[in-house]
């Protein structure tokens, strides 16, 4: 939580409706911890949580000219974050849903020669995104797939928990960045699910 005061917070929600990238700023500043700690809550995952925060702030700077019009601005963005995070959800279940259902009712052999084809796109993409990480990284990404805890990882490789979760979480925000710069929109979520690794 950020210890920036806002004397006149309605004060301030007016300059923002008209546009003042400085309000705006003060407000981010001032609120995005709030929005990450909410967002840790449901997700569990500081990359992702990070993007929402980014995300729900988008949203406030779009929806700008009705910023005048709130009362209490702490809980228009609990509201605004918590909604942004169930549509994610909801269009995620969709999403894994139809690829499920366009599966099952391909043709058998089709379906084996399109899982292969995709499953073949995939493990190319994440050769190439784990091997641009940097090496130690990279061990500690290797070893967390193959099942190993963060503490058996800390022992093999001789250093801290600490720097295995740090080292961890910048191996994910690496290849999740690398996937979603090659792949489509419509593939990635699914994709996505495949890298998520137990804390």
């Amino acid at each position: 939580m950020s210890n920036i005061s806002l004397i006149d917070e309605h004060d301030l929600l007016q300059q923002v409706a008209t546009g003042d990238g400085d309000a705006y700023t003060l407000l981010f500043r001032h609120y995005s911890g709030q929005v990450y700690e909410v967002a840790m809550l449901y997700v569990k995952d500081n990359s992702l949580a990070r993007e929402i925060v980014q995300e729900v702030f988008m949203k406030v700077w779009l929806k700008r000219g009705d910023m005048n019009q709130v009362k209490q601005f702490k809980d228009y963005l609990f509201i605004l974050t918590r909604n942004h995070i169930y549509d994610g959800f909801k269009k995620q279940v969709v999403r894994l849903k139809a690829y499920d259902f366009h599966l099952k009712n391909q043709p058998e052999a089709q379906n084996d020669t399109d899982h292969l084809l995709l499953q073949r796109e995939y493990d190319d993409i994440l050769h190439k995104a784990v091997s641009g990480l940097p090496p130690e990284r990279r061990k500690v990404y290797l070893a967390r797939k193959q099942g190993w805890s963060n503490e058996e990882v800390s022992q093999q490789l001789n250093i801290s928990v600490h720097t295995v979760k740090k080292q961890m979480s910048l191996a994910l925000h690496a290849v999740r960045a690398f996937v979603k710069a090659r792949l489509q929109n419509d593939i990635i979520p699914i994709l996505l699910l495949l890298l998520t690794f137990r804390k």
